[in-house]
């Protein structure tokens, strides 16, 4: 399958740095429109953070931070990504850029989650795999 549109969900774990690098060789493959998307997600700070846009603005600053590795990754391999950081659920926020971009190919990479991070993000990215290609229409891969 040729994939026009691929997007790439990171964070600075090593998986998804993986799952980077990989969407970047496919792009480059397919000659397809590559996007990575950084999620802030601060949820989790509900009721008990006096200063949640402080958080929320730490959290931009880490993602641009992140967005820019990835970047340098993506050059390397002859590819220049378009950089989405944006506010909501992970999951809410990976939809809307997938349905927005068009794109075909959702790529993730996976680590072991914290009992903290699946409260988080309400399990583990298997556990919506399922989800994501049904409300999108895109393939997901995972990169362990």
């Amino acid at each position: 399958m040729a994939y026009q549109c691929i997007v790439c969900g990171v964070t600075g774990s090593a998986h998804a740095q993986s799952a980077a690098l990989e969407a970047a060789i496919l792009a480059k493959e397919h000659h397809a429109r590559l996007v990575y998307v950084y999620a802030v997600d601060t949820s989790f700070l509900r009721g008990g953070v006096a200063s949640q846009s402080g958080v929320q603005t730490s959290l931009v600053k880490l993602g641009n931070h992140i967005l820019d590795m990835a970047e340098e990754l993506a050059r390397a391999q002859g590819v220049t990504p378009v950089k989405v950081v944006r506010k909501g659920s992970v999951l809410e926020v990976l939809k809307a850029v997938v349905m927005e971009e068009k794109a075909d190919l959702l790529m993730l990479g996976h680590e072991k989650r914290t009992m903290f991070e699946k409260a988080l993000f309400h399990g583990e990215v298997e556990d919506h795999i399922r989800e994501l290609e049904q409300q999108t229409g895109a393939s997901v891969k995972v990169i362990n």
